[in-house]
């Protein structure tokens, strides 16, 4: 935060305040996210699922969406890529094929 140029003066009790207030906030997502856990599983270990599961279902933490995403593996994602391009490519494929056939039952 003091390297910052937009916040200007800060001072040592600012930050003191600001570490424990994330500190306590890490311990509550790790709590919430490890009491929900336990409920589901018998292993005492808090993973990384745990925590994108508990932003994903939390509407309060719904500003954590994009840092702690679910995770998926690179070939789901390879193939909602595919999905999507193969999506907004067919509709202009679906033109033009249509427009070849037109041409060619036109020139016989």
């Amino acid at each position: 935060m003091k390297s910052s140029m937009d916040t200007g003066l800060i001072t040592n009790e600012v930050l003191f305040l600001m570490t424990k207030c994330s500190e306590l906030f890490v311990q509550h997502l790790a709590r919430e996210a490890y009491a929900a856990s336990c409920s589901k599983e018998t292993s005492d270990t808090l993973k990384y699922e745990h925590l994108s599961h508990l932003v994903n279902k939390s509407s309060n933490l719904e500003f954590l969406l994009q840092i702690v995403p679910e995770k998926i593996r690179v070939h789901t994602f390879q193939e909602m890529l595919r999905l999507n391009r193969s999506g907004t490519t067919s509709d202009d494929d679906d033109d033009d094929d249509s427009e070849s056939e037109s041409e060619s039952e036109s020139d016989e």
